[in-house]
């Protein structure tokens, strides 16, 4: 019972002053690997989430839960391994995302499972499921799906998307 019990604790977790952005630019937040925060006053996106856990450092600094916004507008998903799709992360996102973005598999391959039903049958609901050159329209921009050609070359994987970010005429 004693072990049990030291798995939990009665302290609130920190929450970070400055994670809702409110400049008239556009902030960029490196988090780790391929998890970048994109946000403007009007949106926010999510790139990728693996959260880091916190770590003390004076290195580099290390952003974690307590620094994402209240909400996160798209959690955008470039393929489907492990260091790009996180549902330890994920799940505990749930209550902040808008919308999911995930690229669209090859229907009816065992090698490119479906991220669409993965999310529908683990409780997400608002799902954007792009393929090449779709795009979404943004107050401020768009998102569009580009063609990812690294990775898989040798499978008949389609669920991999890189992405064009347009926000306040700027491309990323």
């Amino acid at each position: 019972q004693l072990l049990f019990q030291s798995f939990f604790t009665t302290t609130l977790p920190s929450i970070a002053d400055d994670r809702i952005y409110q400049g008239e630019g556009i902030r960029l937040r490196y988090f780790g690997h391929a998890y970048v925060l994109v946000q403007t006053k009007s949106v926010s996106i999510l790139f990728d989430p693996v959260i880091s856990y916190p770590i003390q450092t004076n290195e580099v600094p290390r952003y974690t839960l307590s620094d994402l916004p209240d909400h996160i507008d798209y959690v955008v998903i470039t393929h489907n391994h492990q260091d790009h799709i996180m549902f330890e992360t994920l799940l505990q996102l749930r209550h902040k995302i808008g919308s999911i973005v995930f690229p669209s598999n090859h229907v009816g391959t065992l090698e490119d499972p479906s991220i669409k039903l993965i999310l529908k049958h683990t409780g997400f609901s608002s799902l954007v499921e792009l393929k090449e050159m779709d795009t979404i329209t943004l107050e401020e921009g768009e998102i569009m799906a580009l063609p990812f050609l690294g990775e898989h070359s040798d499978l008949n994987i389609q669920s991999k998307l890189s992405y064009n970010i347009q926000l306040k005429g700027k491309k990323f």
